[in-house]
């Protein structure tokens, strides 16, 4: 005599089928992406001697203070445009000084390499009868003075190398 399988045997057989191939899935998963976090520490075996000799033989050179290079100045009692300059990226600042008797003001840009009156730009300092520095943040790259101003005044910029 056959016996043939129940619906409700057929249907727990199922839903174990349906739990173990869920549970290998999710072991693999586990096993292929479980490991690879940044959180786990590696080892790493060091030779003693080899980095005694390597640290012997480079030993390490402090580094030169950097200092304020000046890149480019102009002064003048109307408006002005400089030479074209280098910066190389580092930390920037310009110094400035505006006097006169009758309303000295100056507007100072720096565009890369463009021209001004063909691309527009925004003052870096805007200022009256005034001296004083403020810091710039501009690329590396090639760049030109360009002051409108009336009065008397100095720019200097400056970067840190």
């Amino acid at each position: 005599m056959n016996h043939q399988p129940s619906p409700t045997d057929q249907s727990k057989n199922h839903t174990k089928r349906n739990l173990i191939i869920g549970l290998v899935v999710l072991f693999l998963l586990l096993a292929a992406f479980g490991g690879s976090g940044s959180d786990n520490p590696t080892n790493t075996t060091t030779n003693p001697s080899a980095s005694a000799e390597s640290s012997a033989a480079a030993p390490a050179q402090p580094q030169a203070p950097k200092t304020w290079v000046k890149v480019a100045e102009l002064s003048g009692t109307t408006n002005k445009r400089g030479d074209v300059f280098e910066l190389k990226g580092g930390k920037q600042r310009i110094t400035y000084t505006v006097a006169g008797q009758y309303s000295p003001y100056v507007n100072i840009y720096v565009p890369e390499g463009n021209s001004l009156e063909r691309d527009g730009g925004f003052p870096e300092v805007t200022m009256a009868s005034v001296s004083g520095e403020t810091l710039m943040y501009k690329g590396a790259g090639r760049h030109y003075l360009d002051v409108s101003g009336n009065g008397e005044w100095t720019v200097v910029i400056e970067e840190e190398r």
